[in-house]
């Protein structure tokens, strides 16, 4: 990854536990000496990189995981904290672990790698580049990320940032025909006066507007009666109703003749005298036609083991 680092450059080196600091300072020392002394090179901790006071767009080039053994597993907060740090058009030199099928680890495969890059918001992605752990390397992720070492890999990719800051817009030209432009503040100023209604529109003859009272009987505003409430059939009755709702009329299909024994029933919401409009789906008066608060009502044992 020194390779890719120019003389004047503004390098963020980034490395993570179990990595040696000897070897963190060969390749400062080697990184410092490409950069020259126009450029500069800083250091930051994976687990600290999220918490860091970079300044935005202050970055050339971020590299992740150019030290040996490459460990870390560089998650979007990592990714989305370089992008913000490196400049427009900046480059990123990423390596890390990945598993060849995924199997529930935290580590992904090289595919899903290259989606979190693209999701982060990078461009120009290279394509992945395979490498073969050490022995040691192998042992040390394999017993770190709980996954079988035949199935450990390394994957070297390289991607940009894109050459406009986050956050940033622009304004598009577009270059309309001048016969379209013409066609378009005609059928504008057209549109404008079919829509436009002054107040005196609303006195127009063609306007029709109904007062809902006038829809309205004069048997229609009749407060209805008490008689009027009272149901016509029921228990005690021997002869059932034409369109019987109470369940007179099963009941002598049935050959079931005898008085229906009834017992006081307390409504629980205080409506049932409504009607059914009113009346609770559990209601022992559904069916029934409404009547006068505090009339007293005899149903039928049918009709209070409806739920039964």
């Amino acid at each position: 990854m020194a390779s890719n680092v120019s003389a004047g450059d503004v390098v963020l080196l980034v490395w993570c536990e179990g990595q040696s600091p000897e070897r963190v300072k060969e390749l400062v020392e080697r990184l410092q000496e490409k950069v020259g002394s126009s450029g500069q090179v800083k250091i930051e901790n994976a687990e600290r990189l999220k918490h860091s006071a970079h300044p935005s767009s202050s970055i050339d080039i971020a590299l992740l995981g150019a030290l040996n053994p490459v460990l870390n597993h560089h998650d979007e907060e990592i990714l989305s904290e370089v992008v913000r740090v490196l400049r427009p058009s900046g480059r990123l030199h990423v390596k890390e672990p990945t598993v060849t099928t995924a199997n529930g680890s935290d580590l992904r495969t090289k595919e899903k790698l290259i989606s979190a890059l693209t999701l982060s918001g990078f461009v120009n992605i290279s394509e992945a580049t395979v490498e073969k752990l050490n022995t040691e390397e192998e042992e040390t992720v394999s017993k770190q990320y709980k996954v079988e070492k035949d199935k450990v890999q390394l994957v070297a990719v390289s991607c940009t940032k894109p050459n406009y800051e986050v956050g940033s817009s622009s304004s598009l030209s577009i270059r309309l025909p001048k016969q379209l432009k013409l066609e378009t503040k005609t059928v504008t100023a057209d549109v404008t006066n079919v829509w436009t209604l002054s107040s005196a529109d609303m006195g127009d003859d063609d306007l029709n507007i109904i007062d809902e009272d006038d829809l309205l009987e004069d048997e229609d505003l009749l407060k209805p009666s008490a008689d009027s409430l009272k149901a016509d059939c029921g228990p005690g009755k021997k002869k059932a109703c034409k369109n019987c709702s109470c369940g007179l009329a099963e009941e002598l299909a049935n050959g079931d003749s005898k008085p229906v024994k009834t017992k006081p029933v307390t409504s629980a919401c205080g409506s049932c005298y409504l009607g059914d409009a009113f009346r609770c789906a559990s209601c022992p008066y559904l069916g029934m036609p409404a009547f006068k608060p505090g009339e007293k009502i005899a149903l039928s044992n049918r009709q209070l083991n409806a739920d039964a």
